[in-house]
């Protein structure tokens, strides 16, 4: 039996990632924990974690009485994810996990993050990771998203022109993924922020 896309992987890119992509403590990382509303003793996941830089910060943020996971397709990722929370001397669970397979019971994190991971995932992963992520997360849990969306009219000529072509990311540059949130059990979505590539969302379960 062929196996089922799982989106992406950067795993061949371990090695370069935080030369290429900002890192924990930068102003973009800090601004994605302010806009989540990150608070002292939550649970929080970062899904599609990558090297740890966004779980790093929120394992700060949550302090000793909270908790800070992180999930990626990639084992090289989740390694040095690993090595760096080890070296900086946070206890955070990394796991080689896919969103759509959650290793997590439900009801269990405040929050969720994901930041630039699901333009990579084919449809069917957006929509199972989606449900996942309702799944585990509490009542009163929240999604935060930082993605490409519905892009900015200054620069939709060059997101189209370099993005269209990848199917994912064509489908969320299409301005689909809202619906498809509200339609895996999401009540609310809130754009909390836009730039000029990214958009920053706060997805409400209720």
């Amino acid at each position: 039996m062929k196996s089922q896309n799982k989106g992406f992987s950067l795993d061949g890119l371990s090695e370069y990632y935080d030369l290429i992509t900002p890192a924990e403590r930068s102003r973009f990382r800090q601004n994605q924990i302010d806009l989540a509303g990150i608070r002292s003793g939550e649970r929080v996941l970062d899904v599609g974690c990558g090297t740890g830089a966004l779980s790093l910060m929120a394992k700060i943020a949550v302090g000793e009485t909270g908790e800070a996971a992180g999930i990626d397709i990639a084992v090289n990722m989740i390694s040095r994810a690993q090595h760096k929370a080890n070296e900086a001397g946070l206890n955070i669970d990394f796991r080689v996990a896919s969103v759509d397979e959650l290793p997590y019971p439900n009801k269990h994190f405040d929050l969720v993050t994901s930041s630039m991971m699901f333009h990579h995932l084919p449809v069917s992963i957006k929509k199972k990771g989606l449900r996942e992520i309702h799944r585990v997360l509490k009542e009163d849990g929240r999604f935060f998203l930082c993605d490409f969306l519905t892009p900015h009219p200054l620069t939709a000529p060059l997101m189209f022109l370099l993005l269209v072509w990848i199917s994912p990311t064509r489908y969320q540059l299409f301005g689909k993924l809202p619906n498809l949130i509200k339609e895996c059990g999401f009540t609310k979505l809130e754009l909390i922020r836009t730039g000029a590539f990214l958009k920053y969302c706060l997805i409400r379960k209720t």
